[in-house]
């Protein structure tokens, strides 16, 4: 039995995702966003780590931002 293409170590250039690069424009804002929501919907043991990491990260934000201003 021939094994399967991924399983020889065949590299796949098409499916590269450390070529993906996200920025800090509205496009990776999109991404980023998009990936969260899909994490959130797929993956129903990973909603309390996203709300509490987005509740920990939006609390960081508005002290930093009340500190700085």
């Amino acid at each position: 039995m021939t094994p399967h293409p991924l399983e020889s170590g065949e590299r796949r250039p098409d499916m590269n995702m450390t070529a993906l690069i996200v920025t800090g424009s509205p496009a990776g804002a999109i991404v980023a966003i998009a990936l969260v929501v899909m994490g959130f919907v797929g993956i129903p043991e990973a909603r309390p780590f996203l709300l509490a990491s987005g509740l920990c990260g939006s609390l960081l934000g508005l002290i930093l931002y009340w500190k700085h201003r």
